[in-house]
């Protein structure tokens, strides 16, 4: 039993300034789980209102055309209400696919996950009465360096292994480094191959897609390591796993995509199941670009997405 000041500061700091719930425990000096079940509570006694509203309900038929048309193994079409803005359809998508990863949460088997707002919503929306003591959850790339959770890949990691109860792996490195060399020797190191070496045996890999190359939605990324601009005009047209890709899914030839520390696409299109998850207008062009280069066979997006997609064709 919580009391009745803690109930309503936990539910006012998640629903009101949409603060992760990992974020909460640490202002409050809590775990992750500890923050569930206090907004459980909060729930039970009335401090917080639920009311559902069908937003979540698939579109079959986008979803087989979706499976057909890339030989997908899975597609999740969400139906969004009209008002939708992208902060919305972020926790929408997250939801749906915290929802899908049970399905793929066997004995013994590897996760892993990239970084990103959408994979930070799918954690926080996952149930912590559901525990899975046998499964490990891997960072596929290293952190931004930045205070945002989403953008580090070992909180994500540490914030997941703890709501499912399993084993995790922290990524020693950083998302970018200073030259391929530097990259070179870094992935040498043994601490470092302790995690990248478990890459070949994921199982399953969750990862958001980037939207278009601007510099608002990329303001993560130090200037001097990626010229925006010289990108696009390359071919970019979003990003996987911090490397940026063309409009056929293939890696551009930049710098940056050489100093990144990520999965190489060659050893992610070896994993049995790659769920992508992205939606929106901004996301249209490198969605279908990583379709086309069969980067993801499971695709987790929104209605009015996947009718642009099915609709421009492969």
């Amino acid at each position: 039993m919580y009391s009745d000041a803690l109930l309503v500061k936990t539910a006012e700091l998640y629903y009101y300034s949409r603060i992760s719930q990992a974020e909460i425990g640490r202002i409050l000096g809590v775990s992750t789980p500890t923050v569930s079940r206090i907004l459980q509570e909060a729930v039970e006694r009335g401090i917080i209102e639920v009311r559902i509203r069908d937003v979540l309900t698939r579109n079959s038929d986008a979803e087989e055309t979706l499976k057909k048309r890339f030989g997908l193994l899975d597609a999740v079409v969400v139906e969004t209400p009209q008002e939708a803005d992208q902060n919305i359809l972020r926790k929408l998508l997250g939801k749906k696919t915290s929802e899908l990863l049970p399905r793929f949460c066997e004995r013994g088997s590897t996760v892993g996950i990239g970084c990103g707002i959408t994979i930070r919503e799918m954690i926080d929306s996952l149930n912590p009465s559901r525990r899975f003591p046998d499964l490990r959850v891997v960072p596929l790339m290293g952190g931004w360096g930045r205070e945002d959770p989403e953008r580090e890949t070992n909180r994500l990691v540490s914030s997941m292994g703890n709501i499912l109860g399993c084993a995790f792996s922290y990524l020693l490195a950083p998302a970018i480094v200073s030259s391929p060399g530097v990259r070179d020797v870094l992935m040498k190191e043994p601490q470092i191959q302790l995690t990248t070496k478990l890459w070949s045996s994921v199982d399953t890999a969750l990862f958001s897609i980037g939207p278009e190359l601007d510099a608002a939605a990329f303001s993560y990324i130090p200037a001097e390591y990626l010229d925006l601009g010289k990108a696009g005009r390359a071919g970019g047209v979003g990003d996987v796993l911090g490397r940026i890709i063309d409009d056929k899914g293939k890696e551009l030839a930049l710098p940056f995509n050489e100093q990144l520390m990520s999965i190489s696409f060659d050893t992610l299109r070896k994993i049995p199941r790659r769920a992508a998850i992205g939606g929106g207008a901004q996301k249209y062009r490198s969605i279908q670009a990583v379709l086309r280069g069969k980067l993801a066979n499971i695709l987790v997006t929104d209605y009015e997405t996947s009718s642009y997609i099915i609709n421009m064709g492969v």
